[in-house]
Parts: C-alpha cells; sequence; structure tokens
C-alpha cells in the first residue's frame, strides 16, 4: 500500500465523517472600488449625474483577476469597463467573481436629467436692445431681496421661511418710487426640484415669475440668480463633482430661462452666488459652470439669445478676480455680460467677535471716528482702500467694456453694548454705504445693497412696507448721486444771531433764542432745485412743542438763496403738525425752483425750546 500524505480535506473527513467545502469555508470576496469616467478623466465614485443623451463610463476595479458581469443602464456582457448613454436615471450592477468564486457587487447610482430646453424659439431681439454697457448706464442704485426667495433649509420650503414676509407688489412699488433703479433677487432652487429627474416645481418656477413681473411692472431691472441652494454648486467645485453639478446646471437653467424668457431687457441672469474656487484648478472648473450656464440660457433662444448675464468671480472677491481669474464664458451674442463681485471690509461689516487677528470695528471713514469708544475705530480698508480695490475692477473689467456689479455690500447694525457711540456708529454704516456706492460708479460698478428685511440688515420694512432704515437710505442716494446728504456733524450748518450753538457729541443742535431764528447750510456745489425735495428729520425739546402748542402754531419754513442773496425763495410754512417731544419728526419740502442755489436753511417761529438736526438731504427726481 503507498502512504501519502494525509490531506486536510482527509483529515476533516475522518473527523466530521462527510464531505466539507474547503473553497467555501476559505475563499473570501475581492474588495472592488468603483471608478467613474466623464469628462476625460476617471473618478473613483459610485455616483453621477448627467444629461441624457451624454456617455458616461463605468470602470471598477481590481483590474486584473476574476470575471465581471452587468445589469441595468443598458450595461451587458463580461467586459470590465462599459460605456452607456443612459435614458433616464437608473443603478447599473457589477458581479465581480473572483478566482476562487467568491462575488462581490458594486452599484452605481446614475442620475440622468432629461432635456428641458423642449422648445427652442428662434431669436428675437424685440426690447433687447441695450448691451451690457448700454444697460448698465440704466442701473446707478439697486438692492437686494435677501433672506426671502433664497431661504433655504426649512421643513417645508417657503420665501417667509426665514421670518421676512412674501414679497409685495407694494413693496416693490416702494423700492422704485425710494429711487432704486434694479433689485436682486437670490433664489433657491433645488429644494424645489425633483432630485432624480431636475424638475423644478412648476408653482415655484411660477411664483418667482410673479415677483419678477411685479418689479418689471414698476419699472425696475431684475437680476435673478441661483444662490447658495444648499451649496450644490458653490460648495463642489472640483473635478469629481464637474460633471455631475454641469449636469444640473443646464437642467435647472434651461427651465429657468425657459420660464422667464419673455421678459424684455430689464431681466437679467446670473450664474451662481458666491462660488468657492480658490486655485487655479477650481476656478477652471468654475469656468466650466459658468459655460454651462451662458450655452444652457442661450439654447433655449428668444430674447434669451440677447439677453444679458451675470458671471461671478471666484468667491466674488475682488483680489481673486483681479489675479487670478482670466476669462468670461465665450458667448454667442457679443457685448452681453457683466461681471460680479460682492464687497465687505470684514472687521467693520460683518466680523461677529473680537479674534486674535482684529477687534470688531464700529466706526468707519474720515470724519466717523469716535472720540469717546476709541479702540473700536477701523484702522484699515477705509476710503483709500476702497477705491483702490475698485480701480481694479475698473481695470479689469469695465475699461474693457465688460461692467462690473456690485452685488451685494452693507455693514450690519451692532448692538450698544458693542459699540457704545451708536449716534457714531449709525453714521458710520450710512456713510460706508455712501462712498461704496459713490466710488463703485466712479469705477464702472453697479452698486446693489444688501438687506434682508430686518435688523441687523435692514433698509426696508417690507410688510408696512416703509423706508426701515433712513440713515442708509439717504446715504444710498446721496452716493448714486440721487440726492445730497447734508451733514448734521455738530458744528455743520451756520446759525443767525437767534440761536446759540448747542451741538451734541453725533449732532448739530441749537437753541432758539429769538423769532426768526435760522440754521443754514452751505452746499459744496450749486444745487439746481428742479424736480428735487428737501427732506429734514428734526428732534424737539418739551419747550419747544409747547411753546407752539404741541404744533398747532407755526413751526418753521425752509428758504434758500443764491449767490449774495441776488435772489431767494422762502417756501413751505409749516404749522398744525403734530409733534412728540424728544422724537423724530420729518418735514419735507418740494416747492424750490432756484437754479444755482448756494445753501438752504431753516428759519424757525417762536423763541423757546432747542432743536437738534436729526439727518437732512435733498433728493432728485430721476
Amino acid at each position: 500500500m503507498n502512504e501519502k500524505p494525509l490531506s486536510i480535506a482527509s483529515l476533516l473527513m475522518a473527523l466530521s465523517g462527510g464531505a466539507v467545502d474547503v473553497q467555501a469555508q476559505t475563499c473570501t470576496p475581492t474588495p472592488v472600488t468603483p471608478y467613474i469616467y466623464s469628462d476625460g478623466a476617471w473618478n473613483m465614485t459610485a455616483t453621477a449625474a448627467i444629461n441624457i443623451g451624454n456617455r458616461i463610463g463605468l470602470g471598477p476595479q481590481p483590474v486584473n483577476g476574476g470575471s465581471w458581469s452587468w445589469s441595468g443602464c443598458g450595461t451587458a456582457g463580461s467586459s470590465r469597463e462599459q460605456f452607456v448613454s443612459p435614458g433616464a436615471s437608473c443603478t447599473a450592477t457589477a458581479v465581480h467573481t473572483n478566482g476562487c468564486g467568491a462575488q462581490t457587487t458594486q452599484s452605481f447610482a446614475i442620475t440622468a436629467y432629461p432635456n428641458y430646453n423642449t422648445n427652442p424659439i428662434p431669436p428675437n431681439a424685440s426690447g433687447m436692445h441695450s448691451n451690457a454697457v448700454q444697460l448698465a448706464a440704466k442701473i446707478r442704485l439697486g438692492t437686494n431681496i435677501g433672506n426671502t426667495m433664497e431661504a433655504w433649509g426649512c421643513n417645508t420650503p417657503s420665501e417667509t421661511c426665514w421670518g421676512n414676509p412674501v414679497v409685495s407688489a407694494a413693496y416693490l412699488k416702494l423700492v422704485k418710487d425710494s429711487g432704486f433703479d434694479a433689485i436682486r433677487i437670490p433664489v433657491s432652487w433645488d429644494q424645489y426640484a425633483d432630485q432624480v429627474t431636475g424638475k423644478i416645481n412648476d408653482a415655484w418656477l411660477n411664483r418667482v415669475k410673479q415677483v419678477v413681473q411685479q418689479a418689471v411692472d414698476n419699472g425696475l431691472y431684475v437680476i435673478v440668480n441661483i444662490h447658495w441652494d444648499g451649496g450644490w454648486l458653490e460648495r463642489n467645485i472640483n473635478e469629481a463633482s464637474k460633471v455631475a453639478v454641469n449636469a444640473k446646471q443646464k437642467a435647472y437653467w434651461e427651465q429657468i430661462a425657459t420660464h422667464l424668457r419673455d421678459f424684455d431687457e430689464h431681466v437679467l441672469f446670473a450664474s451662481a452666488n458666491e462660488p468657492e474656487a480658490r486655485t487655479a484648478e477650481e476656478i477652471a472648473v468654475l469656468d466650466s459652470f459658468h459655460q454651462t450656464f451662458v450655452n444652457a440660457v442661450r439654447s433655449t433662444g428668444g430674447r434669451n439669445a440677447h439677453r444679458v448675464l451675470v458671471i461671478q468671480a471666484p468667491l466674488t472677491d475682488i483680489d481673486r478676480a483681479f489675479n487670478d481669474w482670466h476669462a468670461m464664458p465665450s458667448d454667442t451674442v457679443a457685448g452681453r455680460q457683466m461681471a460680479e463681485v460682492h464687497y465687505y471690509p470684514w472687521s467693520f461689516t460683518n466680523q461677529p467677535e473680537d479674534a486674535d487677528y482684529s477687534q470688531v470695528f464700529c466706526y468707519w471713514g474720515n470724519g466717523h471716528h469716535s472720540t469717546t469708544d476709541t479702540y473700536r475705530n477701523s484702522t484699515r480698508e477705509e476710503e483709500a482702500y476702497t477705491d483702490a480695490q475698485f480701480a481694479k475692477m475698473k481695470e479689469k473689467f469695465a475699461d474693457q467694456g465688460i461692467p462690473v456689479v456690485l452685488g451685494e455690500f452693507a455693514a450690519v447694525l451692532r448692538p450698544e453694548t458693542v459699540c457704545t457711540d451708536m449716534p457714531m456708529h449709525r453714521a458710520s454704516r450710512a456713510y460706508y454705504a455712501q462712498h461704496v456706492a459713490k466710488s463703485a460708479l466712479a469705477h464702472g460698478m453697479l452698486p446693489f445693497y444688501w438687506e434682508i428685511g430686518m435688523n441687523p440688515g435692514l433698509l426696508f420694512d417690507r410688510g408696512t412696507p416703509a423706508v426701515g432704515d433712513p440713515q442708509i437710505y439717504d446715504g444710498l442716494l446721496a452716493g448714486a448721486g440721487k440726492a445730497i446728504a447734508l451733514s448734521t456733524a455738530p458744528n455743520s450748518w451756520t446759525l443767525s444771531g437767534g440761536a446759540s450753538n448747542t451741538s451734541s457729541a453725533s449732532n448739530m443742535a441749537l437753541t432758539l433764542t429769538q423769532a426768526g431764528a435760522t440754521a443754514g447750510y452751505t452746499f459744496a456745489n450749486p444745487v439746481d432745485w428742479h424736480r428735487a425735495t428737501l427732506k429734514v428729520v428734526l428732534r424737539f425739546d418739551e419747550t419747544f412743542v409747547s411753546n407752539r402748542r404741541g404744533g398747532i402754531d407755526p413751526i418753521l419754513q425752509f428758504y434758500t438763496y443764491r449767490s449774495n442773496w441776488a435772489a431767494s425763495q422762502f417756501k413751505c410754512w409749516t404749522a398744525d403738525k403734530v409733534l412728540v417731544p424728544n422724537q423724530d419728526t420729518e418735514f419735507t419740502c418740494s416747492a424750490f425752483n432756484m437754479p444755482k442755489a448756494l445753501g438752504v436753511g431753516i428759519q424757525f417761529a417762536g423763541t423757546a425750546g432747542s432743536v437738534t438736526i436729526q439727518r437732512a438731504s435733498i433728493r432728485f427726481a430721476r
């Protein structure tokens, strides 16, 4: 008998009394790594989004050993690499069987967005006569409907879920009547869309269209964008996400552009909000998103073939736009694009609390530093810095025929626990708004103030609706050349002998000593009063109010004059106006028509009481 070594199988048979499948006990499945090929590169992922008709590759690894079988999404056969063009969203399944028979299953989830450019029409240039430069000349001041149509992350998505009321026609009329030319409407779309098909809810498309229509009906130019929107674009600027984001960008903009296609040149589209691209590689990916936007809008035809489109710089940052961003998207029509940046000098505008790199600044700009809270006076990024930054945008874009939308700028209103000199803090914010608007226009940029309908970013009270922060409002109008903001700083008005100077730390104040006392303000340059309205906000003490029987008796009269008093006008005699002690009271006068006026003044009836000049401005009708 020939003796042989006892095999493990024989030993097990002897011990167990029967046959054992040793392979099943020792064969381990091979790990599979998913890869998807798109846009010229393999990416390690098991999910992808594409547009229907686009080709995609599925190439799981290991490359060698074992065998493969496939099902779903048009896959078939035993080739490890599968190239397919799904006609709908689907799941492909790969099964890898290794050399000892163990199997590993890998699924690929493919989202395939349909073509939403379902009814392209021929180009239509009617109502689209202005190119970007010509259109920019019609916009001197804009604002934002912030924290409303873009409100995101609530259990039930809605424009009111961040606390603002629904956007009303009355509010949009107020914006136009208040002297604004344009409004930027940040919009969220992703939460209103089917994540499998990319279809945006019709009710939301219609609601956005309704708001746009109300704005246009009131004569406003309108910018509609895809805002942060949960970050699906702005937080995914990389090669691995490039195809998926471009697919969604195409699907969404085909729908938005088609739905808003019939509006004339009053409506502009903006690709994104503040895309987070920092490196050259990320900026190249961002450029592809912008190109997809332009292509999608233009492909729908009609007026969209000529519409002005707004393209966001990386992070909408001025330095990155100037140094690192090198190309606007290619286009089928020339001169119909604008660039977009935002401007927030951080420590003054948004910094939430003191940090190692800087304390919070409360007071900004020449003549607006506090004498009592000096620690919080701004030490950088004031007027000269602002002008230098905006000059970069003029050099790179505006001088090349590309207007720049300054899509956002503002400074939050901080509490008195942080900014102890609150009158100066409020004045600084208004001065910042004024200087930024003025400098932006001087450098070929279109200023759009960021406001959220409530403090700490209030401009308009949308519920009433009414101007919510008159100081910011006056500053913006003055910066846009639509008004003259008369200084109310201490000692900035000239008093007649019938009044004594009792200025406070932040405002011009006077005490009346005889009837007919006056306070006059001299203009830096002569003013043409045609189609202009003087607005003065005053605060009176108890003596003043009582002396005039609460406002029943005559209160004041306004006047203006030419050089050497060669001509003068006294207008708007005021009486029968309810006065409340130590409360702001607004007076207006639109009766002047004097050309080349050198100054304006207030003449008071009665002798007793003190007056504080809170705000004063001259608004010009445009």
